[in-house]
């Protein structure tokens, strides 16, 4: 999956609350009870809400130390199997 900048992730995040609000309102209409069922509608606004959010740059700042990748510290290794000292296979 790749990555998008936060304008294209912003848009990206309104293009879908927009389709999904009115997706779900045709639904309410058609064949819900939009008196009852209103609250359904608060999902894509909510939506809505966390695209247009600020994002934080993917990139750090020219100042900041690049950080080493991380290392695995859990893992054992083990020796390949071996034949039997006693020889017996």
């Amino acid at each position: 999956m790749s990555r998008h900048d936060a304008r294209e992730a912003r848009m990206l995040g309104l293009w879908t609350a927009a389709w999904l609000f009115a997706l779900l309102l045709g639904g309410l209409l058609w064949l819900g009870d939009l008196s009852l069922q209103w609250p359904v509608l608060l999902v894509p606004v909510l939506w809505a809400l966390v695209a247009i959010r600020p994002r934080r740059s993917s990139r750090p700042p020219d100042s900041w130390d690049p950080i080493p990748p991380p290392m695995r510290t859990d893992t054992v290794e083990r020796p390949a199997l071996r034949r039997r000292q006693d020889g017996w296979d």
